[in-house]
């Protein structure tokens, strides 16, 4: 294990195993950490939450550095890393875009997600493919590509619809006069619905589940009121009625169940990395608080045996949840170095750790903002904003039930859950 200082943050102080990440890697981490200073630290104060910068600077990140070009073929105007081997390189730059500002990163997260689902699969129609780089690749990048509507709680007052590890499909597609349509109620997107340019649905077909991905402003697609929300403010979202909407078949991914267990590892393992990140940065601002307290002036508060415990908590909780992502990062990459055997292997896994990694990153900060006292509270320290980002994350990812109900089908056969 070894580390690499990129910033006062203090990620470096870090241990995570860089074996597993070579030149090009560290090279595009230097470079979001340049974005991260730029762009996020040095105008907190200044722009805050504002949405329009966040989508500016999500713009420079996603076009400028190219974060979202990592995984498409040259070809289509892509950086061309090879998936899943890409795994620890994204982790890393999404580690690093946590620093400065996990809402922006969730919002290019999601998409990233569905993207290398998507570019794994070996028959895509090539509109598809073609569509959606234009979005990732183009000269002037979407800053919300994506807005993901998962399998979820499911829609009242009508049967169900077919479940994914126990979450029911958010829509139905039927045959229609000249191709498909697509209905349902109230789908709730994870991500980004008020502002996103596609959604990706899965939806159940008369063959099976399937994926589809529509533009957002396609006839029939209706959009609610923004959601109010505490935390990822840059991903503004709302419900969505899909009433006949028209798909073509060229929109339509078979296999939405292999799609499903292949999304859900990356998405957690990229959200994962944003939280492992945000943690990092409450450790730098607590730190930097630490080095100038004293006790009744008495001594510096860090050499009081208590608080220094406090302290020793956060970063032993970024310890953990680092080399945790790491770890998930190189089981996307070679599972079969972990002993997995399938795609629901790596799914359990990968939310098994997810689990881990947000309780350990919400402790760290709770720890900190305990110990900073009003401080940790008052939005000149950011490390309320940390906290609302976090927790928001946590909940959107459905928190430990559910994963806990994935453990107990996959660990204990389960099957009535």
């Amino acid at each position: 294990m070894n580390s690499t200082d990129t910033g006062a943050s203090g990620v470096g102080y870090f241990p995570y195993p860089t074996e597993w990440l070579d030149a090009e890697s560290e090279e595009i981490a230097r470079s979001v950490d340049r974005w991260v200073r730029t762009e996020c630290v040095e105008k907190r104060l200044e722009y805050r939450e504002q949405f329009e910068h966040q989508m500016s600077a999500l713009k420079i990140l996603a076009g400028e550095i190219g974060l979202h070009r990592l995984i498409w073929p040259e070809a289509m105007g892509g950086v061309g890393f090879p998936l899943p081997d890409a795994a620890s390189a994204l982790a890393r730059a999404y580690e690093e875009i946590g620093r400065g500002d996990p809402a922006i990163g969730y919002v290019s997260a999601a998409a990233m997600a569905v993207a290398a689902s998507i570019l794994q699969e070996e028959d895509v129609p090539p509109a598809l493919i073609e569509d959606l780089a234009s979005l990732f690749c183009g000269d002037d990048p979407a800053t919300a590509p994506l807005a993901l509507i998962p399998p979820g709680l499911g829609e009242n007052g009508r049967p169900a619809r077919p479940f994914i590890s126990g979450r029911e499909v958010a829509a139905d597609m039927s045959p229609g006069d000249n191709g498909w349509l697509l209905s349902g109620s109230a789908a709730r997107p994870v991500n980004s619905g008020y502002t996103a340019s596609r959604f990706a649905v899965f939806a159940a077909a008369p063959d099976g589940i399937v994926l589809i991905i529509i533009p957002s402003d396609t006839q029939g697609v209706k959009k609610g009121s923004p959601l109010k929300t505490t935390g990822l403010l840059a991903s503004v979202n709302c419900d969505v009625d899909f009433d006949g909407v028209p798909v073509a078949d060229h929109q339509v991914l078979k296999g939405g169940e292999r799609l499903y267990r292949r999304l859900i590892p990356w998405f957690t393992l990229l959200t994962g990395a944003l939280a492992v990140g945000s943690a990092t940065d409450v450790y730098g601002l607590v730190k930097d608080w630490a080095d100038s307290r004293v006790i009744k002036g008495k001594g510096l508060l860090k050499e009081n045996p208590m608080d220094a415990a406090v302290l020793a908590q956060v970063a032993m909780d970024i310890v953990t949840a680092r080399i945790l992502i790491h770890s998930q990062a190189r089981a996307v990459a070679r599972p079969a170095g972990f002993s997995l055997k399938g795609a629901e292997e790596l799914v359990v896994f990968s939310e098994s750790i997810s689990v881990r990694v947000f309780d350990c990153c919400m402790h760290a900060v709770n720890r900190a903002m305990e110990m900073m006292g009003s401080a940790g509270y008052a939005k000149e320290w950011h490390v309320e904003k940390h906290w609302r980002d976090i927790k928001t994350m946590q909940v959107l990812l459905g928190g430990r039930t559910p994963v806990e109900m994935d453990v107990a089908r996959h660990y204990y056969g389960s099957s009535t859950i």
